[in-house]
């Protein structure tokens, strides 16, 4: 019987072949091997998670106080633990150590994809080098803290959704920390955001690259078939440091703009 690591492996393969066949704006496909390697850091951003959360899940029963149901569950009162409770800071470190090194990688690959498609050298000339330039892991650690920031709001949101929501149903204990294991254990929550946070990283890295060689606009790029999301803006050109306004009012630098945006930014010199 296969091993779990070996199941996870196969699995992250099935990944990168199924969504190397989606639809991708050009510029990602136009240079195979970092193409290939977003594909692979996102399968891997995704077990990552995926494992973080199922870990999470038997935690999660800790950060709730099950003496004081049926109390009113409140942003910062109630059965759950409070926003700044130590556990949190600790959620925060287990979750930058599982993606850390990932979302460096993705970073750095968006850098590299940049010398590979303008051809103006800028020092990179490898995945592995371009990971250890000072710029790039400082973008990274931004970005992660970033990701790491928002994941775990929404875990404390779903936590109290579900404390909430078993409270209403009058369940048990037992019921209640079952329903709660379930609500974190999400393998869905884990696919959505793998399949949005490289795609940050990855035109971080690409945007770093524009800015070093000098670019002096950006076009925003995406596929004919658009959503109605990220439709308008696209072949809009803007000077580097302003935002893009999507359809739904939101302010962006760069992709994604959504969940799962395939989209990209061509940069002018």
């Amino acid at each position: 019987m296969a091993t779990r690591n070996e199941l996870l492996d196969a699995r992250e393969k099935l990944h990168v072949a199924i969504h190397a066949a989606e639809e991708w704006q050009d510029s990602y496909k136009a240079t195979p091997e970092t193409f290939t390697r977003l594909l692979e850091l996102e399968a891997s951003l995704e077990t990552a998670v995926a494992e973080y959360l199922h870990e999470l899940s038997t935690r999660a029963i800790d950060y709730v106080d099950w003496s004081r149901l049926p109390e009113a569950v409140k942003a910062d009162a109630g059965p759950v633990l409070n926003n700044d409770d130590p556990a949190w800071k600790d959620e925060q470190a287990l979750l930058t150590a599982a993606v850390a090194q990932l979302i460096t990688e993705l970073v750095a690959t968006g850098a590299v994809s940049g010398e590979l498609l303008y051809g103006i050298p800028a020092g990179y000339e490898t995945l592995e080098f371009a990971t250890l330039d000072e710029a790039i892991m400082e973008a990274a650690r931004k970005h992660t803290a970033q990701l790491v920031s928002g994941v775990t709001e929404t875990t404390r949101k779903l936590i109290r959704e579900s404390v909430a929501q078993s409270i209403a149903e009058k369940e048990d204990a037992y019921a209640a920390t079952e329903r709660l294991m379930k609500h974190i254990d999400n393998p869905i929550r884990a696919a959505l955001i793998a399949q949005t946070e490289p795609v940050n990283a990855y035109q971080t890295g690409l945007k770093h690259y524009a800015v070093k060689t000098g670019a002096k606009s950006k076009t925003w790029d995406g596929l004919s078939g658009a959503c109605k999301i990220c439709s308008p803006v696209i072949g809009k050109t803007l000077p580097l440091d302003e935002l893009f306004q999507l359809a739904n009012g939101k302010e962006v630098d760069r992709p994604a703009g959504h969940p799962r945006c395939r989209c990209s930014l061509v940069y002018d010199y």
